[in-house]
């Protein structure tokens, strides 16, 4: 059983947009590529075989979101479903090096945009970034929240500063008591 977190931070990120105009400005060129084959080919099959798979992933996707509890679709799935769509679409038609490529900018599309959270546990400090950093208590020597910015000062002169979201009702004071306590107790040892 995995042990449950004292305390629990996102974190506010500024990047996220830039992240998302990447991902545009990548489905647009694959669109431009595709563009350009349908009108290159003179055979409607063929025309109809390159294009297929990318609007029957869409429609797919879009009929399910909205048999799903009717939500609308957010732009920033429709993105990672129009790049994934472009991934199968290359795939079905054997370009098999724009397809694989999709798929992996796809998924560090996914990681990208992942809120990033720190969690403070017993023994640890975990970062759910790409990838997950741990942090033992042993190489923290201060720990600090003030102003929505939590400061972690490491025994080798290092520091990880963020700005983070914290709910209303949250005793700051408490938290930074915990973690002074926690340390203290952890260089008696």
């Amino acid at each position: 059983m995995s042990e449950k977190a004292i305390y629990t931070f996102s974190l506010q990120s500024g990047s996220k947009q830039l992240v998302k105009g990447l991902q545009l400005l990548l489905l647009l060129t694959n669109a431009a590529f595709l563009i350009f084959l349908v009108l290159s080919v003179h055979h409607v099959m063929k025309v109809a075989l390159l294009i297929l798979p990318f609007f029957s992933l869409l429609l797919f996707y879009y009929a399910w979101e909205k048999k799903k509890n009717n939500r609308q679709v957010t732009p920033t799935n429709l993105l990672l479903v129009l790049g994934l769509s472009f991934a199968i679409n290359w795939l079905a038609n054997f370009y098999w090096i724009p397809g694989l490529g999709m798929i992996i900018i796809s998924y560090l599309f996914t990681q990208a945009i992942r809120p990033t959270t720190i969690q403070f546990f017993k023994d640890h400090i975990k970062f759910y970034t790409f990838p997950t950093h741990l942090y033992s208590w042993k190489e923290i020597d201060q720990v600090i929240l003030r102003d929505e910015i939590l400061t972690l000062n490491f025994t080798d002169n290092r520091f990880i500063q963020h700005q983070v979201y914290i709910p209303q009702d949250f005793n700051t004071d408490q938290f930074n008591q915990f973690c002074i306590l926690h340390l203290e107790s952890i260089r008696k040892l």
